[in-house]
C-alpha cells in the first residue's frame, strides 16, 4: 500500500467519531404525555419530558426551525380550546402560542414552511376545511388563515412538505357509524393550490390515508385500516406497498430517520411504535406505554466533533510513521 495512503487510513481511525443516533419524540393522545428516547435503545433511554396530564389530547408534533417542539392539543371539545404549544428543548418547558377558542380546527397533522405552521384536522373530531397557517409559529405575534384553496378537504391527519414546496394531505373521511375510514392523498402546490390527487381513496391498497413522510422523490402514506405503510414515486405517482404492521389502526403518524429508515406510530391504543428498514423489512417493535400515540418525530444527531488535541497527535503521529516507511524502518 502506498505510504500516503497508509497515513490517511491510520489518520481516519485516529480522528473518526462514531455518529449518534437520533432522538425521537412522541406524544400520547392517551394520557398527554410527551416521551424522548435513542433511536437505537427505546427501551433503555425513554425519558418523560412531560408527563400525564399535562397536555390534553396531543395529537401532532413537529420540529420548529428554532428547534424547539410544537404540539397540537385537540383539548377536550368543550371546556379546553384545542392549540398549539411549544415544548422548548432547553428549559423542558411548555407554553402555549396559539389557541383555536372557535374550537373551529382540531390539530390532527402539523408541518413547518419556514417560521409558519400547517395545521391539519383531526378526523376523530369530524373536523373539515383547509389547511390552516399560523404566522409567526415561533416569535412574535401569531395569526391563522387559510392556507389551502380548492381540493375541499373532509380533514387532514397527515401532512408532507417537499422540497419544492409542494404540498401533500391526507384527506380522510372517517365515518364514526362503521368506525371505518377512507379518501385519497391530495397534492397542492407550493402556493396552497389544489392541483390533484396522487393516490385515490381504495386504489393501491389505500384504505384511510393517516401520516405521511417524504425522503428524497418518495412519499410515504400510513393506510390506517390495513395496517400497511405505502410508498409513492413522486416523478411517477405509481404507488405500492411499502411495509405492514399486519393489523387495522396499527400505523399513523410516520416519522423519517436520518439513515433512511421510517417509524409508525398505532393510534389503537397499543402503544406500539414500529420501525422498519429502508426495503421495508419490520426491525423492531418498541411498546412505548404511550396508549394511542398522537404523533412521532425524529431529530437528526449531529455528529461529534474530532477532538483538536486528537487530530494534533494523529498528524504527529502519521509524521512519525511516514519518516519509518521512508527510511524503511520497523514501526
Amino acid at each position: 500500500m502506498p505510504r500516503l495512503a497508509v497515513a490517511a487510513v491510520i489518520l481516519a481511525s485516529l480522528v473518526a467519531t462514531p455518529s449518534r443516533a437520533d432522538t425521537v419524540y412522541a406524544t400520547s393522545f392517551s394520557t398527554g404525555e410527551l416521551i424522548r428516547y435513542d433511536s437505537t435503545d427505546p427501551a433503555g433511554t425513554k425519558t418523560v419530558l412531560s408527563g400525564s396530564g399535562t397536555m390534553i389530547k396531543p395529537a401532532a408534533i413537529a420540529v420548529g426551525p428554532d428547534g424547539n417542539l410544537y404540539i397540537g392539543q385537540d383539548g377536550d371539545a368543550s371546556a379546553v380550546a384545542p392549540s398549539i404549544s411549544r415544548f422548548d428543548l432547553t428549559t423542558n418547558t411548555l407554553s402555549t402560542v396559539y389557541t383555536f377558542a372557535a374550537f373551529d380546527v382540531f390539530p390532527g397533522s402539523l408541518a413547518f414552511k419556514g417560521t409558519n405552521l400547517l395545521v391539519g384536522r383531526n378526523p376523530f373530531f369530524g373536523n373539515t376545511g383547509p389547511i390552516v397557517q399560523i404566522a409567526g409559529a415561533t416569535g412574535g405575534p401569531t395569526s391563522a388563515s387559510d392556507y389551502t384553496t380548492g381540493g375541499s378537504l373532509a380533514s387532514s391527519p397527515g401532512l408532507a412538505l417537499a422540497a419544492d414546496g409542494r404540498l401533500y394531505v391526507s384527506d380522510q373521511t372517517y365515518s364514526f357509524g362503521t368506525g371505518i375510514a377512507s379518501g385519497p392523498v391530495k397534492r397542492f402546490d407550493a402556493a396552497g393550490t389544489y392541483v390533484g390527487e396522487v393516490i385515490a381513496s381504495g386504489s393501491s391498497g389505500l384504505a384511510g390515508p393517516t401520516g405521511l413522510a417524504i425522503s428524497g422523490s418518495t412519499l410515504y402514506t400510513a393506510s390506517i385500516m390495513t395496517g400497511a405503510v405505502l410508498q409513492t414515486d413522486l416523478g411517477t405517482d405509481i404507488t405500492t406497498t411499502f411495509a405492514s404492521t399486519g393489523g387495522p389502526f396499527e400505523v399513523g403518524p410516520l416519522a423519517m430517520l436520518a439513515n433512511g429508515t421510517l417509524l409508525g406510530g398505532s393510534p389503537s391504543g397499543s402503544g406500539s411504535i414500529y420501525h422498519f428498514g429502508t426495503d421495508g423489512t419490520l426491525l423492531s417493535t418498541y411498546a412505548s406505554g404511550l396508549g394511542q400515540v398522537g404523533g412521532i418525530v425524529a431529530v437528526a444527531a449531529v455528529p461529534e466533533p474530532a477532538s483538536i488535541t486528537l487530530a494534533a497527535g494523529g498528524l504527529a503521529a502519521i509524521g512519525w510513521i511516514l519518516r519509518r516507511l521512508h527510511h524503511r524502518l520497523p514501526i
